[in-house]
């Protein structure tokens, strides 16, 4: 009698441990994953991590949330071009057809003013804005419009006369401030004549079949749009008359 029931035990436990063993093999996968950039910014490049739980082995199924954008990588990267609020979506499938989902969304924005300059190769204005303690204002509420002279502008001035001006906070702050106009003005919103900038003068627009062009400096790439404001990048510095040029 006992032997019997030693072996219906051993029976119901070896049962018990064969479907605990399949319920363990077979348990739906948990989806999950992370995400990470240095700033959640439009064509930043985002690097999105699969944390997912699971003794099984998964494909997966990424969707990005802007209509275009998917994936079957484990951890995928993906830049957005536009800025909105967007669900990422993941899902992941076990070798039993079993599914898990998991969502969350990520808030992609413009770069301030200052951002996109730094980022766009604009070093000699960053540092210039720098400066002339400027920063804070052009990554300020704004909207502002900046007439951005690339670092090539800056190389072709007399570089003596740059050092100098660099280290002059008050004429330095005046050439900057010609740069700026308040509110933001696409290219499609100039008009022929003048406008005001913060230094206090006006900048003489002109727009003709060649392009436009501010005091005579030709805009050479239009409407960087920034999330205070817009970006027309030029090809020269411009001098408000206060300020003495190189060669006066």
């Amino acid at each position: 009698m006992k032997k019997k029931i030693i072996i219906v035990i051993l029976a119901i436990a070896l049962v018990v441990g064969i479907f605990s063993g399949c319920t363990e093999e077979n348990a739906t996968p948990d989806a999950s994953f992370t995400h990470t950039a240095d700033n959640y910014y439009v064509d930043t490049e985002i690097e999105f991590t699969d944390t997912s739980t699971t003794d099984d082995t998964l494909t997966y199924s990424w969707d990005f949330g802007d209509e275009t954008g998917t994936s079957t990588e484990e951890n995928p990267k993906y830049t957005y071009t536009e800025d909105g609020t967007y669900t990422v979506t993941l899902t992941v499938t076990d070798t039993a057809d079993q599914t898990d989902t998991f969502t969350t969304d990520i808030v992609i924005t413009l770069k301030d003013i200052v951002t996109t300059a730094i980022d766009e190769g604009f070093s000699t204005l960053a540092t210039a804005l720098t400066n002339a303690e400027l920063v804070e204002t052009l990554q300020g509420e704004g909207p502002y419009t900046v007439f951005a002279p690339t670092n090539a502008s800056f190389d072709a001035l007399n570089q003596t006369w740059l050092t100098n001006l660099l280290s002059d906070k008050t004429n330095l702050t005046k050439v900057l401030k010609y740069h700026v106009v308040n509110g933001e003005v696409m290219s499609t919103d100039l008009t022929n004549g003048t406008v005001m900038t913060l230094e206090g003068t006006n900048l003489t627009i002109l727009i003709n079949t060649t392009g436009v062009y501010v005091n005579d400096v030709m805009v050479t790439t239009a409407d960087v749009e920034c999330n205070n404001g817009v970006i027309h990048i030029i090809g020269e510095v411009l001098l408000p008359e206060s300020v003495p040029g190189p060669e006066e």
